[in-house]
């Protein structure tokens, strides 16, 4: 059975999908017969550098097109020769597999001396050039700098970096970019029409998703669908043939967490796992979509994402982005990161997702307030903006808040809060009685610390949390911590040293 990318392929410029830059040049040089030698089409792949090396050399060959037309008649001899993939004089090279530089000089330039045989040109289709060794590209040069008259080249690259500087100067550059949402789903909808198949809305979102701007992609997730040989095709049932993350699921699990409702974050996770889905994949389409909103956040535009999304998804982005502090995506897409890889070795896969939400809802709605609590329960509205409280434990504000407590009360029950800390956390006990207190300005008690690991470890989100939630517990006031590494230090003693060896899993030797 023929896949849809070959049956659909374009047979002629008006069929190709969204390269209007490309097809519009290429279309002038061939009806004012302004042909360049040497053309270079660079891109991502899938998106028509291949088809479009097809069309130019079909259209120069084709021997019935119409005068002042770029369109290729399809009719003539040559032009079905060449559809058929058995033209003489169009020649398609995988540079994959034929690296070396005895193949460049038997299948390229050796050939390229001959006059076509029943053509105006010989067209030679390199595709993958990057491939190509470095004394492939080096005997390659030769033939670029001076070709014969009758010998066109365009070469394919979905890697332009990798190409020698010398070999790009002499061509005609053309760089495609990916499909774009629209033209895209135009194009689905056409072949779903010709293949007689009715297809749902969410199906061609889904495969459009999933293909990130590659058409043949597409096109091929398309004819998996149909493969299942029905006439009405639902989202339910493309999901048999290609499970993926819906990304309105995921974004209704990232409202949850920045609406401090774990409860709904947790139970949408834990339908999304006993309905099959990899937590690995939910992962990753949680980072796509938290990168979009940071983008959306930052740019306040969504153009970038034209071509990823439908403008009902894109809509809905915006307004959540509006809402949520770029201090807090940016901390969120960084627990993300680090719970997907945790989710590669866990033994419950699930299980860093669950502490991920764990950790944004605590995150947004503040480190005094316990999840699950009666507080976040009763919300009813979408609150994403974190509490000025939780900004201020990532980055301190300009205006903070004056406390009723004071460092001699600090100091008085320093000894009771380690203590109570001690019952949870070992190793930060004997850190924080390391420390000593410097000062309080405002609401921010500074601490002394000894060493800088000492520093980088209190100052770890996760422990100021436990440190701060234990000073709320004691002054019912909200104080935030800092450190400062003190100027000059003693060595401490050696029971010190058994302590800190002992809490680290070490000892202390001669």
């Amino acid at each position: 059975m023929t896949t849809l990318y070959r049956k659909y392929r374009p047979a002629k410029w008006s069929d190709v999908c969204d390269q209007d830059h490309v097809q519009k040049t290429l279309q002038n040089e061939i009806v004012l017969s302004t042909i360049a030698h040497a053309y270079l089409f660079s891109g991502p792949r899938g998106v028509g550098k291949t088809t479009s090396a097809r069309l130019l050399a079909k259209a120069i060959n084709c021997t019935d097109r119409k005068k002042n037309s770029a369109e290729p008649c399809n009719a003539c001899t040559s032009c079905i020769e060449l559809n058929a993939g058995r033209h003489i004089d169009v020649m398609e090279i995988d540079a994959a597999s034929q690296t070396g530089v005895d193949n460049v000089r038997e299948n390229i330039i050796e050939n390229a001396q001959f006059k076509p045989t029943k053509s105006a040109y010989k067209v030679f289709i390199i595709d993958e050039v990057h491939m190509l060794s470095n004394h492939a590209f080096n005997a390659l040069l030769k033939t670029l700098e001076e070709p014969p008259a009758h010998a066109i080249f365009i070469l394919a690259t979905t890697e332009l970096h990798k190409l020698p500087a010398t070999v790009i100067s002499r061509c005609q550059r053309f760089h495609f970019k990916k499909i774009s949402y629209e033209p895209m789903l135009n194009r689905l909808r056409k072949i779903a029409q010709e293949e007689k198949i009715s297809v749902e809305q969410k199906v061609f979102d889904g495969v459009i998703a999933k293909s990130d701007g590659c058409l043949r992609d597409a096109e091929s997730l398309l004819g998996q669908i149909f493969s299942l040989n029905l006439k009405n095709i639902t989202a339910r049932d493309a999901e048999l043939m290609l499970p993926s993350v819906n990304h309105e699921i995921v974004l209704n699990f990232i409202k949850h967490l920045t609406n401090g409702e774990p409860r709904e974050a947790v139970n949408l996770l834990h339908a999304e796992i006993h309905n099959g889905q990899s937590p690995d994949q939910f992962a990753l389409t949680l980072l796509e979509l938290l990168r979009a909103l940071l983008i959306i956040k930052m740019s306040n535009s969504t153009d970038l994402y034209r071509s990823d999304y439908s403008d009902h998804m894109l809509g809905e982005l915006q307004n959540l982005a509006k809402n949520i502090a770029q201090t807090t995506l940016i901390t969120m897409i960084e627990l993300a990161l680090k719970r997907r890889l945790d989710a590669k070795t866990s033994p419950l896969p699930q299980l860093p997702l669950e502490l991920l939400a764990a950790e944004v809802v605590a995150l947004v709605t503040g480190p005094t307030m316990p999840i699950g609590s009666p507080e976040i329960e009763k919300k009813t509205s979408i609150i994403v903006t974190p509490p000025k409280e939780t900004i201020k434990s990532i980055v301190p504000t300009t205006k903070p808040s004056v406390l009723a407590t004071t460092i001699e009360q600090i100091h008085s029950k320093w000894a009771s809060l380690i203590e109570k800390i001690s019952e949870t956390n070992h190793s930060l006990t004997f850190i924080l009685k390391m420390c000593t207190l410097k000062r309080l300005e405002h609401n921010l008690l500074v601490l002394g610390v000894p060493y800088s690991f000492h520093k980088e470890k209190v100052e770890e989100l996760k422990t100021k949390r436990v440190i701060e939630q234990a000073l709320h517990g004691f002054f019912q006031e909200q104080v935030l911590i800092s450190c400062e590494i003190e100027e000059a230090v003693t060595a401490p003693p050696t029971a010190d040293l058994t302590s800190l060896a002992l809490a680290f899993g070490g000892e202390v030797v001669d």
